[in-house]
Order: structure tokens, then C-alpha cells, then sequence
């Protein structure tokens, strides 16, 4: 049966988002900000939870209702079919997202919806769902706009973006789901080689990896669907033939380097790659002073932004970006794609960008997306 799903992203990610909806079958799309309607048989939704990258979350809708107040809101949330949707012994939690005129706060939104849900169970179902706000058995999602409240429940349970791969880190890592966009956004076609000379620990180079061995990034994951009574039975033959066909398709990646003159975030980098069970060449290496590939490929980098630098602290990351740019303006016929935070960076990097540039929020970071042609 047709019906509607959601599927959300890091801001700036619709339109990759937007692509591989259209590549695994989904109809009826319709982007917002932050977020992707689609229609489609189940299976294409559960398709989504194991294949899409840069996909935060796949939801299905329950109900929507008019809320501009607390009491609007928890009137609209008790009369959902809430029976039908949690069966005794299974936990809940809420995340909410958005506001309207009288609610303003996430936190006492998710409560209320909370109590909401509560109390219908208690009064319809004879049961009250304990809450489980780190791995509840139900998730159910709540986004405010236009004096409306959405709710739906997430068929993961988790962040897709969560691959599991992430075992060590290093200040201000990348998340996957906003790496997967650049990654996407680069025009990159996974067949030649690729090279980030600043790694950090790892995330745009493993998911470079992923998609160039054509690897499903949560194949693996067990959803929260799976455990739901009254999807489980029928989502089970699914899950399991979308997972051998999705086995079935991988290849060997393209030669993929990753290097970062730090070697904390180079060890980072390791283990997150053996996490991950992706072949990643990674070293020790100043990125003003990398060499070209052979043949030439990709160079995917994100940059240090300075975000917390004063403005008496920007002269030495200008100085950075400059030699930077005189570094790769060296590798001919390589290809480059930098997400900088910085409003310094265009500038001070002296290289052309090619086609558009591209807007993407890494959490509230305003970023760019620049590409190059060297």
C-alpha cells in the first residue's frame, strides 16, 4: 500500500537526499528544509532506513493536529490511535523539533507529548509504556511549524547517521550523514582514486569508501521495526532480501588515502576505517605538502573553520589557507571539493571555484561547499 513517509537531513543535504530517494524507487517527492516527503510501498521506507546516506532519520507519520499551545497539543497527541501503535512492554521516548507562538521550549514539548501518550495508554490500553530516552523501543518524532504538530515514529530507533563506526575521535568530528552529502555534492564518481590530507578521524574518507564500494551504510543495523509488534512479522522477509540483494551489489572500493599532520587524529582515523571494514591507506602528512595521485582523482577536504578564533587569531588560518591553495593548485588534473566555515576562506585559499557553491549546516555552522577543478 502507497502511503507517505519523511525522511530528514543536515540541512543543505535535501537535494542529495532528493537523488537517492529517486535512485531506490520513492515517488511523490517534495523537499522542505531539513527534510524530504515521499510516497511509496513500505518496503521502499525500510529500503531507505539501510541504503540512504544522508538521511538523519525515516519516519512514519501518525497524525497531525493543530497545536499553538500546551493544551492544543496534548489534546491532539491523546487522541491518536496510540494503542495500536505501542504494545505492552515496549518503552517510548520523544524528540521534538520546531516551534510555534506558545511553544518555545523542546523540552517541555516532549514532555507534554509524553504525558500525552502516557495517558492514553493507561486509559485505552489498561498499561503504562515506561520511558527510555537512550534506546527506546518506540521513538516518536514531533516537528512544529505553521501552528501544526507532526508526529511520527522513526522505523530506526536511531540517528542513521549513527553508523557505529566512529570508535575514536577528534575535536569536532564530521557527521556522517553531512560527510556522505559532500561526498555526494563533490561529483565524485567512486571509480578513481581519492585523497583527504585532512582527515581529523576519518568520516569523509570512510564514507568516500562506503560509497565507492557501493556498501549500503546501515545494512547491518537492526531497526527499531524489526522489534515492533505489529510491523516485525511482515518486515522480517523484507529486511532479509533487501539485505542479500544489498550484500550482493558491493564491490571493491577505489584506492582511497587519508592523511592529517597530527597523528592522534591519524590513529583515529585506523581504527575508525577497521570499524568500518573499509580499506583506507592513511598516514602521517602535512596537506601542504601532499603529492599527486596517480592517476589523479579527488581530493575531498574539510578545513579548519576558526570558529573560535578572535579577531586577532584569523591571520595564521588565512596564512594556512593560502598555502593550502598553493599546495593543490600543484596537483594537475585532480579534482577538490572543500567545506570551509570560515568567511575568510575563499579569499585567502587564491584558486577559482568551478560551478556553484554549495550551502550546508554543520550543526548551526553556516558552511560552504566549494569545488575546484587543479
Amino acid at each position: 500500500m502507497f502511503r507517505s513517509w519523511y525522511a530528514t537531513c543536515p540541512r543543505g543535504a535535501e537535494e542529495a537526499l532528493e537523488g537517492e530517494l529517486r535512485s531506490i524507487g520513492a515517488k511523490g517527492i517534495r523537499v522542505g528544509r531539513g527534510v524530504v516527503r515521499f510516497t511509496g510501498e513500505r518496503d521502499i521506507a525500510l529500503r531507505g532506513c539501510l541504503e540512504l546516506r544522508t538521511a538523519l532519520r525515516v519516519l512514519e507519520p501518525v497524525g497531525e493536529f493543530g497545536a499553538t499551545d500546551a493544551e492544543q497539543l496534548y489534546a491532539g497527541a491523546l487522541q491518536l490511535p496510540w494503542p495500536d501503535l505501542v504494545a505492552r512492554g515496549q518503552t517510548i521516548a520523544v524528540a521534538a523539533s520546531g516551534r510555534a507562538a506558545g511553544l518555545t521550549h523542546t523540552h517541555f514539548v516532549e514532555q507534554k507529548l509524553k504525558d500525552a501518550v502516557v495517558d492514553a495508554l493507561r486509559e485505552r490500553a489498561g498499561f503504562r509504556p515506561d520511558v527510555d530516552p537512550k534506546a527506546p523501543g518506540v521513538l516518536i518524532v514531533a516537528h512544529l511549524a505553521n501552528g501544526a504538530c507532526t508526529l511520527s515514529l522513526d522505523l530506526a530507533g536511531d540517528l542513521l547517521s549513527n553508523r557505529g563506526y566512529r570508535v575514536r575521535t577528534v575535536e569536532a568530528p564530521l557527521r556522517e550523514g553531512l560527510a556522505a552529502a559532500v561526498v555526494l555534492y563533490s561529483g565524485w564518481n567512486g571509480a578513481t582514486p581519492l585523497r583527504d590530507p585532512l582527515c581529523g578521524s576519518g568520516t569523509l574518507a570512510i564514507e568516500a569508501a562506503l560509497f565507492s564500494a557501493r556498501r549500503a551504510p546501515n545494512a547491518q543495523r537492526r531497526l527499531a521495526c524489526e522489534r515492533w509488534p505489529r510491523t516485525s512479522v511482515d518486515d522480517a522477509p523484507v529486511l532479509t532480501r533487501l539485505r542479500a540483494e544489498l550484500a550482493a551489489r558491493e564491490v571493491e572500493p577505489a584506492p582511497i588515502f587519508a592523511s592529517d599532520r597530527d597523528p592522534e587524529a591519524v590513529d583515529a582515523t585506523r581504527a575508525n576505517a577497521r570499524a568500518a571494514r573499509v580499506p583506507i591507506h592513511v598516514s602521517v602528512e602535512d596537506a601542504r605538502e601532499i603529492g599527486p595521485l596517480d592517476p589523479p582523482g579527488q581530493l575531498l577536504l574539510n578545513v579548519p573553520y576558526g570558529e573560535r578564533l578572535e579577531a586577532g587569531g584569523r591571520k595564521p588560518l588565512k596564512t594556512f589557507y593560502h598555502q593550502l591553495g598553493a599546495s593543490l593548485r600543484r596537483l594537475r588534473g585532480h579534482e577538490a571539493a572543500v567545506l570551509s566555515g570560515s568567511e575568510d576562506f575563499e579569499s585567502a585559499f587564491g584558486v577559482r571555484p568551478r560551478g556553484p557553491r554549495r550551502t550546508l549546516w554543520n550543526g548551526p555552522l553556516r558552511c560552504t561547499l566549494y569545488r575546484y577543478e587543479l
